[in-house]
Order: C-alpha cells, then sequence, then structure tokens
C-alpha cells in the first residue's frame, strides 16, 4: 500500500474512534432526562393519587363534583414543583465538565414509582376509577348531572306511586259501595247479567193481575220477596225468579229474615215456610192466626185465638218443635216479636176499659211461666214491636212510639206525635234505629222525619213539605214515597234525588244505599237513586 492510501486508512480509523469524555457526558445527559420524566410522571401519579382520595371523601358526602372543583380545592403545598434544568457544560472545558458530571452519579439514586405502583396497573386502575361513576354509580346515589330548574322523577317511582293511587281510589270506593260488591251482587251477575243476558224477566216486572198489600212486599237480603193473593214469589236484583209458590190462603201475610219467609192466612190456620232455595213446609195451626213472627235462626212465633183465652202464643224452634206457649186472658195480641237468639219475646196487647184503648207490652221468658214485665200504655193502639237489640224493643203505636228496656232496670220511653198524625215508620234492626214520619196537616202533608236510636233518644230529623205514604230506610239513608215520585235524604235532611214513577206507588224498601225497589199498581221497579 502506498503512502497515501496508508493515510486515508489512518483517518477513517480517526473517525470510527469513539472519544471517552464525549460518550460519558451523553450517558449523564440521559440519566439526567430520565430522571426528569420519571419525577413529572410520579408528580402525575401523585397528583391522581390525591383526586382519588379527594373523590373518595366527597361520596363520603354522597357527591360527584367535577375534576376542576377537585383540582381548585387541592392543597398548593401537595402539587410538586417541577426541578429547573442543569445546564450543560460547554464542550471546551472537559475537566470542569467531567467533574460536575461525577458528583451527581455518586449521589444520585434511581427514584421509584409512588407507593410503588407499576405504571401499567395504576393507568388501569385509574380508567376504572374515571369510569365507575358513569357506568354504575355508588349505592343509594344517583349519577350527578348538570344542575336544571326542574327534578326528574325517575320513571320506576312515578309508577308505583300512580299504582298505589289507583289502589287507594278502588279501596275507598269498595268501602263506600261495599252494600253493591256483596258475594250476593257479584255472583247474581255473573249467573244473571253475563252468562244469562236473555232473561224472560226484568225491571219493571209486570204483576197485573196480582193483588200484593204493601205490607207485604219485603227483601231477604237483596232479593225481592212478595206474597199476593194467589202465590210467593222471590226475585233477585236482576228481576229473574228464583222460586214462585202457590198457596190458597185468603187474607196472606208475610214476615221475613235471612233465612226465609213465613207466609199464614191471617184468621184461618194454614202457613208455609219458605226457605232462600224455594223449599216449602206448609202446616196448619191450632186455630185461626192473628200474627206471627221469623228469625234468622229458623225459630219462630204463632199467636192464634184459643177457647177459654183471648190469645194464646206458640214458639217453635228450627226443627218445628213447640218450645214455649203462653195464653192471654186480657188482651187480643196485635204483635208479637223474638230476639236474636230466640230465648225471650215481647208482645203487644189490644184491650178496652170505659170506652177507651189499653195497650199492653209483654216481656217472657221461655225458660219461666210467668211474665218478666208487664208494660201498660193507656189510649193508645201499638201497631208493630220489634226487637232493635238483645235489650231495647220498639213499639209503634197510634199516637206515640215507644222503646221498652227488656232487662232488669226495665223502663219504657215514651215519644209522642204531639198532636200529629202518623203517616209512615221503619224499624231498622240492622242499625238498631227507628224512624217515623209525622204529618201535622189534615191531608197528610207537611211531614216531619224524625229517626230515635234504640234507647229511644231523638237522633236526626228534617221536614218536607210532600205527603208521605212509605218510607224504608238503609244505614244512614231514607227513601220517601209520596203518591208520585220516590226521594232520597240522608237521615239528618240532605236531598240526593228524586225520581217520577209511572203508576200508583205503593211501597218502596231500599235494599242499597243509592237503590230501591218500589211497589206500584201492575208492576214492580227497581229503581237507582
Amino acid at each position: 500500500m502506498d503512502e497515501k492510501g496508508r493515510r486515508f486508512a489512518d483517518d477513517e480509523k480517526i473517525i470510527k474512534f469513539k472519544d471517552p469524555e464525549h460518550e460519558s457526558e451523553v450517558e449523564d445527559n440521559a440519566k439526567l432526562e430520565q430522571d426528569k420524566r420519571l419525577k413529572d410522571k410520579n408528580a402525575k401519579k401523585l397528583k391522581r393519587l390525591l383526586k382519588k382520595q379527594k373523590r373518595k371523601e366527597l361520596r363520603a358526602r354522597k357527591k360527584f363534583p367535577d375534576e376542576d372543583e377537585i383540582e381548585e380545592k387541592l392543597p398548593a403545598q401537595d402539587t410538586p414543583q417541577e426541578e429547573p434544568e442543569e445546564e450543560k457544560v460547554p464542550d471546551n472545558h472537559p475537566e470542569e465538565e467531567s467533574a460536575v458530571d461525577e458528583k451527581p452519579a455518586i449521589e444520585k439514586e434511581p427514584i421509584h414509582d409512588v407507593e410503588g405502583v407499576p405504571d401499567e396497573e395504576y393507568e388501569e386502575e385509574e380508567e376504572e376509577e374515571e369510569e365507575l361513576p358513569e357506568k354504575r354509580p355508588a349505592f343509594g346515589h344517583a349519577k350527578q348531572e348538570a344542575p336544571s330548574g326542574k327534578k326528574k322523577l325517575p320513571v320506576k317511582r312515578i309508577v308505583v306511586v300512580s299504582i298505589i293511587v289507583v289502589i287507594l281510589f278502588a279501596v275507598v270506593f269498595a268501602v263506600f259501595n261495599a252494600d253493591k260488591f256483596s258475594f250476593h251482587n257479584i255472583s247474581n251477575f255473573f249467573k244473571y247479567g253475563v252468562f244469562n243476558q236473555q232473561s224472560e224477566e226484568k225491571f219493571p216486572l209486570d204483576i197485573k193481575g196480582e193483588r200484593v198489600n204493601a205490607g207485604n212486599f219485603d227483601v231477604i237480603g237483596q232479593d225481592i220477596c212478595y206474597a199476593s193473593d194467589t202465590k210467593t214469589k222471590l226475585l233477585n236484583n236482576y228481576g229473574r225468579s228464583l222460586f214462585s209458590e202457590q198457596h190458597a190462603f185468603i187474607n196472606p201475610v208475610l214476615t221475613v229474615c235471612d233465612k226465609g219467609a213465613l207466609v199464614y192466612n191471617l184468621g184461618g190456620t194454614g202457613y208455609q215456610l219458605i226457605n232462600k232455595e224455594g223449599k216449602t213446609f206448609s202446616f196448619e195451626a191450632k186455630d185461626n192466626l192473628l200474627t206471627a213472627d221469623y228469625i234468622d235462626n229458623g225459630y219462630y212465633a204463632l199467636v192464634t185465638q184459643s177457647s177459654g183465652y183471648l190469645s194464646k202464643l206458640y214458639v217453635y224452634n228450627e226443627k218445628d218443635e213447640q218450645i214455649f206457649a203462653y195464653s192471654f186472658a186480657d188482651y187480643y195480641v196485635t204483635s208479637v216479636t223474638l230476639n236474636s237468639s230466640g230465648t225471650k219475646a215481647v208482645v203487644a196487647g189490644l184491650s178496652a176499659l170505659n170506652g177507651s184503648e189499653i195497650s199492653a207490652l209483654y216481656v217472657l221468658d221461655f225458660t219461666q211461666e210467668k211474665p218478666l214485665m208487664i208494660q201498660e200504655v193507656n189510649n193508645d193502639i201499638i201497631y208493630q214491636v220489634k226487637y232493635l237489640n238483645d235489650k231495647y224493643a220498639c213499639a209503634v203505636g197510634r199516637n206515640a212510639s215507644y222503646v221498652l228496656n227488656t232487662g232488669k232496670d226495665g223502663g219504657l220511653q215514651t215519644n209522642s206525635y204531639e198532636g200529629r198524625s202518623l203517616t209512615a215508620f221503619d224499624i231498622n234492626d240492622d242499625t238498631n234505629t227507628y224512624t217515623v214520619s209525622l204529618s201535622s196537616s189534615g191531608d197528610g202533608r207537611n211531614c216531619d222525619i224524625l229517626s230515635y236510636t234504640a234507647s229511644g233518644e231523638e237522633s236526626k230529623s228534617f221536614s218536607v213539605d210532600k205527603k208521605i205514604i212509605n218510607l224504608s230506610t238503609y244505614k244512614g239513608r231514607v227513601a220517601l214515597l209520596t203518591g208520585d215520585s220516590v226521594m232520597l235524604y240522608s237521615k239528618d235532611g240532605k236531598a240526593y234525588s228524586e225520581k217520577e214513577l209511572n203508576s200508583d206507588p205503593h211501597s218502596v224498601i231500599m235494599y242499597t244505599s243509592s237503590d230501591v225497589y218500589v211497589l206500584c199498581t201492575g208492576y214492580i221497579d227497581a229503581v237507582s237513586m
């Protein structure tokens, strides 16, 4: 190789040769840069950890603030300050640069991540932490949204509240209309209203050719029961016949209870017991019948004429066995009533003394031969007696009404009509009250409607200017029948409604708080008030 070639090879070696001082300087600068990046990263991690701690504290207070709000609340000293970059030593002083670089190389220690958390794991944890409030808020707290003027209710809560309101409305409606939602009415609705809509009989019911007295028109539960001059019939509240039983009584008289009906021939000896299924039992009394009573447990009482006495009382149990008898020597019996257990009776009798009427009220215990009590009433005729409860019995007369205390203390409460004439009355043992209509005019108009408690105290009253020919009560309401209409009132005089009738009415019976049956000439109608 010539001289020129050797020189070129030596120059190439000089170029490829690495200067040790320069290489040390580059490495130190790289370490400084790496340490700076690590410090910055650790400062950010520390900042994030502080944010996380602050967020947990705020969650405990049920809040989810924005990140800007957290940054504003962080203490100033918590944020680490970045260290200033070290100035590089000029290349023309290699000795000083080497001295400066050697000192930090000895003192400097490796910087670790904050709390020893690896970068990748911390970054994943931070991502989950940032997504958690959006995807699934803490239990019991709603996701915080931007404040608005109106607070939005969850759809689920609205639905629940709506269902509760509907249920409460239905309960209140059912309570105030419980009589219309009885098992009997519901059964009749499905039996005759839904599955048998083509019923042959419906209201108004034609009864032309039959003679029905006002006293022979009543209800068993909510079913119509009436006795005409030829038969006894039971109709449900859809007008469908449940049973019809023929009889041959000249003067039929009807008395009913929840068990069924008793029909007897006034002045004759025949009588019938008919249950609600239409099964009929026919009997003959020992003498001509004067009056009778029938109660829910199947016991019944018959009062007949008697040879040697003015009247005689017979009491029978549900097996038609005689359990008691009593003869009246001084009074003709006009009415009889049994208590709910069939162990006692109150009997009203009529006699005369010196041309004036004298009535008497007997209290009889079926375990004793003599009466427990006899209360005489002068100058009056008792039309009907009836137990209001097991202690008190009501008696309605021509000039006054009476309440008899049948207990040991006894006593008779008299409520005079004060010169007014009785036009109608109703004794309601379901509410333990009775109501009378008293007219202050000669033609029967201008009637006062008075209601009394079981003890005989006047509870409520009001007046109407029409002639009342019949009335019926149900709980706190009263239906008044005039010559051409039926009116519905509360017992304290609040008017609800009035319905005109097409024919001459004779009797009215309430079977719910707003529905009545009306007996008219030639037909029976159901009227909703």
